[in-house]
């Protein structure tokens, strides 16, 4: 039986769904399946009924969920006494702010005291080119330029958006299609930021390439430069809503370009305690 078997039932019987749990654990379905069918062949009892239209344990699933829980809880429990490191360090992205990251790494902190976390907040490029010098990448999924290097947990799912100035022609639209501000100068993060670059697909899926006039690294900086109707830009709700500007309006597109933000980690390295606690956390605290 391998520990990482009894996280992967856990983490199963925790979404009640094995497309949801695998995509949780980074496998397919089939992979998360075929590893609780090795450990219903050790354990030599069916965990999981499979001839149901619903999730369902069995009698001895129900049985086997508090040891798979205590088996783990040891062996972390175990972890943090043996091993030395109880440090982590992050590459994060720029702009998460508005996510209340700060606020999930203070609630950590209490509930770790003895784990040290490095925060390293860079632009996208500079985290990737330093990604061996992180335990944790903190990056929207379409920049990320080794996914198979990596494993993943979602974070936050972003939709895009358009930002204009009360005197454009569109002001009053509720939606509006990308292609219809082919026209417009733009107003961008800075480039390799990451943002920038899912912008600049998104035009390119609409069908032109945008003129970009103006670049920062900050999202108040790029709000406050549309408030005066010297471009438009697009964005994500969240980060709108955070920078707090008068004179402008957020519109939804009708294109649905979604963004996902990430915790990434790598596949061929084991995780020690602190590493896995903070995993562990994220994964709970979102869900």
């Amino acid at each position: 039986m391998e520990i990482q078997q009894l996280y992967y039932y856990m983490e199963l019987c925790r979404q009640k769904n094995f497309t949801e749990a695998g995509y949780s654990c980074n496998m397919t379905q089939g992979a998360l399946s075929k590893q609780i069918r090795k450990l219903e062949n050790e354990l030599g009892t069916t965990l999981i009924r499979r001839n149901t239209r619903r999730f369902e344990l069995s009698k001895e699933g129900e049985i086997f969920l508090p040891y798979a829980k205590e088996m783990t809880s040891m062996y972390e429990e175990m972890l943090k006494n043996i091993q030395k490191n109880k440090e982590i360090k992050i590459g994060c992205m720029p702009v998460l702010a508005p996510y209340h990251f700060a606020r999930m790494v203070a609630d950590f902190k209490k509930q770790y005291p003895d784990i040290k976390m490095v925060i390293d907040e860079r632009i996208a490029s500079e985290i990737q080119e330093n990604s061996d010098s992180y335990d944790f990448l903190i990056l929207r999924e379409n920049t990320m330029e080794d996914e198979k290097k990596y494993r993943f947990t979602p974070l936050y799912d972003d939709r895009l958006c358009a930002v204009i100035h009360k005197k454009h022609p569109l002001y009053e639209r509720k939606k509006i299609q990308l292609k219809e501000l082919c026209n417009d100068n733009f107003i961008f993060p800075e480039k390799g930021s990451g943002s920038y670059e899912v912008f600049s697909k998104a035009c390119e899926k609409a069908g032109f390439k945008p003129n970009i006039i103006f670049e920062f690294p900050q999202a108040n900086t790029i709000m406050s430069f549309v408030s005066e109707g010297v471009g438009i830009t697009i964005t994500f709700p969240t980060v709108y809503n955070e920078a707090k500007c008068d004179g402008i309006k957020m519109i939804p597109l009708e294109e649905e370009f979604h963004s996902m933000i990430s915790l990434f980690y790598k596949k061929n390295k084991p995780l020690d305690y602190a590493q896995k606690q903070f995993l562990n956390y994220m994964r709970e605290h979102l869900n």
